[in-house]
């Protein structure tokens, strides 16, 4: 017989706030369309205040009833859920099948003990397969049987062990993240969105007054001073971005936290929404070492990696290490993941495929500038960036790399920026190589390697590699 249990009563007050923001609005139309056809005589001056407590009386009763019919039960081999208000669904979930189990509590949570408890398995949806809200105490305990962790008296306190291995992101690494994060552009583009909305929101007579002042301001200024101050303009916003970016940043990966615990790696983030996520060593598919174009010279890098039945949120889950110094990948990988601590040496792109490389990519690039050059005026300062095309298409090239061990493949890459990939050989799916018929004569060719996914998988692409190479080392031994 199994000993059904409750979920915290937190989610009576969410499963409130759902029902409230999903129906604020029909609910408005509805007042709107009633209030005036009732009579006086039959309560029609009270008519919104009753469907407002009717309204409110209602989703009560359902919250509360659903949390009353939403239980479970855990046993060592799996987890039981029984839940529905009209329909009723039962689900079990055996353990063997977690890959993830994740939990997340907001500020206003952990005002209340409570976090929410998500667990994923290989195959699911964008849902988990598992949501519920618990205590923080039952929600360690519940990881601890799926992962088999030994319990341990303190579990807030687990990473002081001295068995524990962690890296924690600081302060300083998230500030230089957040310095070249891709979001100073994005705050920039909004403040320009905003700004051209100004026109719509201000009042007539306060752009009537900021128009004469603006205007006294700029007669009698020479072009030059106008430009200077365009040119501040756009210092000013692109420093509002930047701290924008700062202050996102922190709140997001304030104590990101990694710490290795028996076969598990355990991730611990965030400032407002801390969220606590467990990765089982066997799921690891791969490890990206990720190298931005500033980042770099800088010494800097970020590790993701690709696990089944992770990830699901944004992208964001796969990522184990938001930004550090290059120093530390060592450590990371003797204390974090020392399974993949190999040495190898990469492949090189061949020299003879270093002329079609650039020609391939310059093509559609020159057809652009010719087209820019052509129709806008001063447009052929355009060609001024020819230079700069080469050398950044000859660096992509340089960064082609390719090594096959036996237990590991890894290919390197350059997008925007480099990214070294270490696969589990095992974790392969497929290896594909592809070659247009300029390359075959020149016997070169890519190779793109998949790996198992939730629905298709991912794949990695090396191009212009050795033909002999890809037979040889990688099509052979797969």
């Amino acid at each position: 017989m199994r000993e059904l249990k409750h979920q915290h009563k937190f989610i009576i007050f969410s499963e409130l706030f759902q029902f409230i923001k999903n129906s604020i609005v029909p609910l408005i139309i509805f007042l709107i369309s009633i209030g005036s056809k009732i009579p006086p005589k039959y309560g029609g001056d009270y008519t919104e205040g009753i469907v407002i407590i009717a309204f409110f009386v209602i989703v009560s009763a359902l919250a509360i009833f659903k949390w009353k019919r939403n239980v479970y039960n855990v046993q060592e081999d799996g987890m039981y859920m029984k839940y529905g208000i009209f329909e009723i669904h039962e689900r079990t979930v055996p353990f063997s099948q977690v890959h993830t189990a994740d939990i997340s509590s907001s500020l206003i949570q952990r005002l209340f003990n409570v976090c929410k408890l998500e667990i994923d398995t290989a195959g699911g949806d964008a849902k988990s397969e598992i949501s519920i809200f618990l205590s923080k105490q039952e929600a360690l305990r519940i990881k601890s049987i799926i992962f088999k962790v030994e319990k341990n008296e303190n579990q807030d306190e687990i990473i002081e062990e001295k068995n524990i291995k962690k890296l924690t992101s600081s302060l300083k690494d998230l500030f230089v993240m957040a310095t070249f994060s891709t979001r100073i552009l994005a705050g920039f583009f909004i403040i320009l969105a905003f700004y051209s909305k100004i026109d719509d929101i201000l009042p007539k007579k306060f752009k009537e007054k900021a128009q004469g002042y603006t205007d006294n301001i700029i007669k009698g200024v020479k072009g030059v001073n106008i430009i200077k101050y365009v040119v501040t303009l756009i210092i000013i916003m692109l420093f509002v971005s930047w701290v924008i970016s700062i202050g996102l940043t922190i709140i997001k990966y304030y104590k990101f936290t990694v710490i290795r615990e028996d076969d598990n790696i355990k991730l611990s983030y965030g400032l407002f929404n801390k969220k606590e996520v467990t990765i089982p060593l066997k799921r690891i598919q791969s490890l990206i070492i990720v190298e931005g174009v500033i980042k770099k010279p800088l010494g800097y890098f970020s590790l993701n990696v690709e696990t089944i039945g992770y990830g699901k949120d944004k992208g964001e889950s796969t990522m184990i290490c938001p930004i550090a110094k290059k120093i530390v990948l060592d450590k990371f990988f003797v204390d974090i993941l020392p399974e993949m601590n190999i040495t190898y040496n990469l492949e090189k792109s061949p020299r003879k495929a270093l002329k079609g490389f650039i020609v391939f990519r310059l093509v559609p690039e020159l057809i652009v500038m010719f087209l820019v050059g052509y129709f806008a005026p001063y447009g052929y300062y355009i060609f001024l960036l020819l230079p700069i095309l080469i050398i950044l298409h000859y660096i992509r090239f340089s960064d082609n790399g390719l090594y096959c061990g036996d237990e590991f493949i890894v290919m390197r890459y350059r997008k925007l920026a480099r990214e070294t990939v270490i696969i589990q050989k095992e974790c392969i799916q497929s290896i594909e190589k592809t070659q247009n018929l300029f390359q075959k004569n020149k016997a070169i060719a890519k190779c793109r390697v998949t790996i198992a996914g939730d629905i298709l998988g991912s794949s990695y692409t090396v191009g212009y590699m050795n033909e002999d190479f890809i037979k040889e080392h990688v099509e052979v031994r797969k």
